[in-house]
C-alpha cells in the first residue's frame, strides 16, 4: 500500500493548507523550523500529511506566515470536530479537490444555485435568520460557488433527482432562472449533469445528498450532508461504498444530453407559469 493510503485526511488537509501559506509568504521550510524550534524535515513531514503539527505551535505559525488566523481555524475545523463550520469546511475540501462527484434529492447544490433561488432556500430550511443573515449567507454561498466553478477548479460531476423540478422552492420566475444557469453551465462544458427519474427504481439515492473529493496528492473522501450538518471520512471502505452507489446513479440516470433537454422543458413550462402568474 502506498504511504498516500495511511495518512489522515485532517494531517494531509492542513498541511496543504500550511505549504499553501508558506509559499504566499515567501518563506522557507528552514525559516519556519527556526522558528518554532524544530527540524526542516518535521515541516516537510507535517505538510506532506505525515505527521501533525502540534497544537502549541499553530498561533506560531499563522503569525509567522501572516495568515491572519486562517491556519488556527482550519486548524480548530479539522481537529476539533465539535467546533467545525461544516459549510466552510466542506467548500475548503471542494476548492481543493480535482474531482468532484455530487449526488442531490431534492434541490440544486449549492455549487450551481443562483441568488434567489439560494435566498428561498435559506428562507426555507432556516426560517429564524434575519433578512440581513439570509443575505449574508446568500453572498457567500456565491462566493464559494465561484472559487469552485472558477477557471482551474475541479471537474464536477453532478446527479439530481428530477424531483428538483417537480417540487418548486420558489416562484415559477425564479425556478427558471436557477434551470437557465444550470443549461448554460452544462453546455458549456463546464459541469456535467444527469437526470435522476424521479420514478426510476430501485433509487439508490434515498438516503439523502453526498459528495465524493478527489485528489491526486490527499486521500479520497466522503462529505455526506444535511442542512443542518454534514460528515466527512476517508475511510476507503465508505469511499468505495458510496462510490459504488454514485456509478449505479449515474448508470440509471439520463444521458447530460438528455438531461440538458429535460431542463429546457421544465424552464419553458416554469416560463409560461411565470408568464401567467
Amino acid at each position: 500500500m502506498e504511504e498516500s493510503d495511511e495518512r489522515k485526511a485532517p494531517d494531509v488537509r492542513f498541511g496543504q493548507a500550511l505549504f499553501r501559506q508558506r509559499r504566499r509568504a515567501g518563506r522557507t521550510q528552514e525559516a519556519l523550523a527556526g522558528h518554532i524550534s524544530c527540524s526542516s524535515g518535521h515541516i516537510s513531514h507535517v505538510e506532506n500529511g505525515r505527521r501533525p503539527l502540534s497544537e502549541a505551535d499553530v498561533s506560531k505559525v499563522d503569525d509567522f506566515l501572516g495568515a491572519g488566523g486562517r491556519l488556527i481555524r482550519v486548524y480548530g475545523d479539522l481537529y476539533e470536530p465539535e467546533n467545525v463550520d461544516w459549510l466552510g469546511q466542506l467548500h475548503e475540501l471542494q476548492a481543493e479537490a480535482d474531482v468532484i462527484r455530487e449526488y442531490h434529492n431534492s434541490i440544486f447544490p449549492g455549487v450551481v444555485q443562483r441568488a434567489g433561488y439560494a435566498e428561498a432556500v435559506f428562507k426555507s430550511g432556516s426560517s429564524w435568520l434575519s433578512a440581513e443573515e439570509v443575505a449574508d449567507s446568500v453572498k457567500l454561498r456565491l462566493e464559494r460557488s465561484a472559487v469552485v466553478l472558477g477557471a482551474g477548479g475541479p471537474e464536477y460531476h453532478v446527479v439530481m433527482d428530477d424531483i428538483v423540478l417537480h417540487r418548486p422552492v420558489a416562484c415559477p420566475g425564479i425556478m427558471k432562472d436557477q434551470i437557465d444557469a444550470t443549461i448554460e453551465l452544462a453546455e458549456s462544458g463546464r459541469i456535467m449533469l444527469q437526470l435522476h427519474g424521479w420514478d426510476q427504481l430501485p433509487n439508490p439515492g434515498l438516503d439523502g445528498p453526498y459528495s465524493i473529493l478527489m485528489s491526486a496528492g490527499a486521500p479520497d473522501l466522503v462529505h455526506v450532508e444535511s442542512i443542518y450538518g454534514g460528515q466527512t471520512t476517508d475511510d476507503p471502505l465508505s469511499v468505495r461504498r458510496f462510490g459504488v452507489l454514485f456509478s449505479r446513479l449515474q448508470a440509471n440516470a439520463r444521458s447530460p444530453g438528455s438531461s440538458v433537454a429535460l431542463l429546457k422543458e421544465w424552464s419553458e413550462k416554469y416560463g409560461r407559469s411565470a408568464r401567467s402568474a
